[in-house]
């Protein structure tokens, strides 16, 4: 379900005409009655995955409040800061935060009560190290912003640290308070998906770089940088859309010659 969940809500977008920044915000879900369990939604009936409209207080819409994403940026047990950081970076912003520095390791464990430290605190004591601190100073805040989704993508208010994560009472509170590569502070997912938001033509560019990858079928190199802006700007004087994007690639020289 949680994969459907993703085919889902790109198909919902593509299929009628949807504004692409969708993908980044949106006021709806694509889930089934097992997600809707999972989320804490009422009301959906049936394995079929279907449209569903959500209010605004509701924490999800949008990529980066989908399971899917959640787990594959976690190990399985615990969520992973840094690989959802760098996939916000990568994925949604198209910038790339560099390779980690060589033979760094993670933190070690005779650290004193690292045992009971949160995700948040284990970071911080990475970034101690001057090294470490070039690369997460800006990776690490994105994804601390999305510490309110577990390991498997479910809301969670308390970080666990019972067995397999089990949350209890005294558990401390998630703190999602962040800030972007740009010094701009921001909390939790919704204001992640508003600095997001703000950085459109990063997006969009990201957007159109992964789309004509798979046009094309090749890696995009240096020269096709221009290619994609091209994509890009034909898509804004049409409608912000999908559809738009795919129809400016698929007619474009680049593709009918490859």
């Amino acid at each position: 379900s949680i994969v459907r969940e993703t085919e889902g809500f790109f198909d919902e977008i593509l299929r009628h005409d949807l504004d692409a920044r969708n993908l980044i915000r949106s006021d709806f879900v694509t889930i089934n009655e097992r997600l809707a369990r999972f989320y804490g939604l009422d009301g959906v009936k049936g394995d079929a995955i279907r449209r569903v409209n959500v209010p605004p207080e509701f924490p999800r819409g949008g990529l980066v409040t989908q399971a899917a994403m959640h787990s594959i940026t976690s190990n399985g047990t615990r969520t992973s800061p840094v690989v959802r950081g760098v996939w916000v970076l990568k994925t949604l912003l198209g910038s790339d935060p560099g390779l980690p520095v060589a033979n760094v390791g993670e933190i070690q464990p005779k650290v004193p009560g690292i045992d009971k430290a949160t995700v948040r605190q284990r970071l911080a004591i990475h970034r101690e190290v001057a090294s470490c601190a070039r690369c997460h100073d800006k990776i690490d805040p994105l994804g601390l912003a999305l510490e309110n989704f577990d390991a498997a993508g479910q809301w969670r208010d308390r970080e666990g640290h019972g067995y397999q994560g089990r949350i209890e009472q005294n558990d401390p509170l998630i703190d999602a308070s962040a800030k972007m590569p740009d010094g701009t502070e921001f909390t939790g997912v919704r204001g992640l998906q508003d600095q997001l938001m703000k950085k459109e033509d990063l997006f969009l560019n990201s957007l159109a770089t992964q789309l004509t990858t798979y046009a094309l079928g090749r890696e995009l190199g240096f020269s096709d940088r221009a290619t994609v802006r091209g994509f890009v700007q034909q898509m804004k004087r049409e409608r912000t859309t999908l559809r738009s994007l795919i129809m400016a690639i698929v007619t474009s020289p680049t593709f009918t010659t490859r």
